[in-house]
């Protein structure tokens, strides 16, 4: 008899652990398979066009969530792994952004796939993906928040420019347009204030200790709920870009799957050879700072994106690439997960061994002088208890000449004693 309970709980557990990769699924299909609501919902704009309503409110509450649950208790104690953190922000800001002018020159149709990968790797760290991918794989859970917190915040001065650099001037991407100043404005409006204004109300009397308690009891609800505004930035973009994605040859679409996930594994395979082989950095740190080096961020991605093209079938060409170079992330990270958690385990496991026995050796260099001192009492009082027998055993005789004054002082307390040295001898 099949135990409904038991599958329920299984089904729950499967759902909550791979939320993200199910709600980018179906709010792919639902966009393709009706597009009506999401174009509906996408076409509610205000000052002509320029801004989607409901989008840009997806996007302020997912950035107002992270700063609303983000913990910093652990970033004091991450800082002094200046290596990973130093190494980290270079890597996520200024290196692996440079693949981007590698990628846009694949010959995709339409240009937008391309694009869409370089632009992609632009984007800083994911949110809040690769620190749940650090923690399962072993790694130093602060030192990933801090890149996390760190890039994101400095990404949003760095993304500006790297765009222009990377898809500014394009003639294929003619509804594309790079306004430093405008995006940086926009992006701090909807990344930044959002994300402070989150982690003031949670720092800040007399809302802190209501928040930390909230957010802590309704942990998994808050993050899902997270992943349903990002999931709906999704749907709107693919709803408007419907009839443009449905003429796309098939093909193409699976060199863009294809180039997303090398992608990623080409940053893993750089990230973590630099800094085994040449920084040679301990293991949960190498673990922290080669996945956070080598994730990108879908959620950031999406928001550039609406801010790049008010084309709603740009933009849902756009986004290809970010949606399956995130779902490609979180399924590598899986495996690194199995690879990992066993080594750290075992390091942990040997580290602990140590730690006893050099405690035990502690104990037994503070127990070694007793033990000497015991044995020398013990030395001593056999050599007593000879010497008394011996005396005891041996007759008195008369002091030769030479030790007359000698045995005048030993004699009268030899004589008073031998009835004492009788009842040694009887006994």
């Amino acid at each position: 008899m099949v135990d409904w309970k038991a599958v329920g709980k299984r089904t729950k557990k499967f759902v909550i652990d791979n939320f993200l990769p199910l709600s980018f699924l179906v709010a792919i299909i639902w966009a393709l398979a009706w597009p009506a609501p999401g174009k509906a919902v996408i076409n509610v704009t205000i000052m002509d066009g320029e801004i989607h309503v409901i989008q840009e409110i997806n996007i302020i509450l997912v950035f107002f969530i992270s700063g609303l649950v983000l913990k910093t208790d652990d970033l004091a104690a991450a800082i002094k792994h200046k290596l990973g953190v130093t190494y980290g922000l270079i890597s996520i800001l200024f290196v692996t952004p440079c693949l981007g002018f590698a990628l846009r020159e694949i010959p995709l149709n339409p240009p937008e796939f391309s694009a869409g990968l370089a632009l992609f790797a632009a984007v800083p760290t994911t949110l809040g993906v690769g620190v749940s991918l650090v923690r399962s794989c072993g790694g130093n859970e602060g030192l990933a928040l801090l890149l996390t917190v760190a890039s994101n915040i400095a990404g949003i001065f760095t993304m500006p420019l790297w765009l222009k650099a990377l898809l500014g001037g394009s003639d294929e991407l003619e509804s594309v347009s790079v306004d430093i100043p405008n995006l940086l404005a926009r992006l701090t409006i909807t990344i930044l204030v959002p994300s402070v204004l989150g982690k003031l109300l949670r720092e800040l009397p007399p809302f802190s200790k209501h928040v930390k308690k909230l957010t802590a009891s309704y942990k998994t609800a808050i993050s899902m709920f997270s992943v349903i505004m990002l999931s709906m930035i999704v749907w709107q973009s693919l709803s408007g870009a419907q009839a443009t994605l449905m003429d796309q040859q098939f093909v193409q679409i699976l060199y863009v799957i294809l180039l997303a996930i090398a992608q990623h594994i080409i940053y893993l395979i750089f990230n973590f050879a630099v800094l085994y082989y040449i920084f040679h950095m301990p293991l949960t740190d190498l673990i922290a700072t080669g996945i956070m080096s080598s994730q990108k961020s879908a959620p950031v991605a999406v928001t550039v994106i609406s801010y790049l093209t008010t084309d709603i079938s740009k933009q849902g060409l756009l986004i290809i690439p970010g949606i399956v170079g995130q779902i490609s992330q979180i399924f590598i990270g899986s495996a690194l997960a199995r690879y990992f958690a066993p080594k750290v385990k075992k390091m942990k496991a040997a580290a602990a061994s140590r730690q006893q026995a050099e405690a035990a050796d502690d104990d037994n260099g503070a127990a070694k002088p007793d033990i000497e001192l015991t044995s020398k009492s013990a030395k001593s009082l056999t050599s007593t208890e000879a010497d008394l027998e011996a005396g005891a055993s041996t007759p008195l005789t008369p002091p030769s000449e030479p030790a007359e004054a000698a045995a005048a002082d030993v004699a009268a307390p030899a004589s008073e004693a031998a009835p004492a040295g009788d009842a040694v001898t009887a006994r």
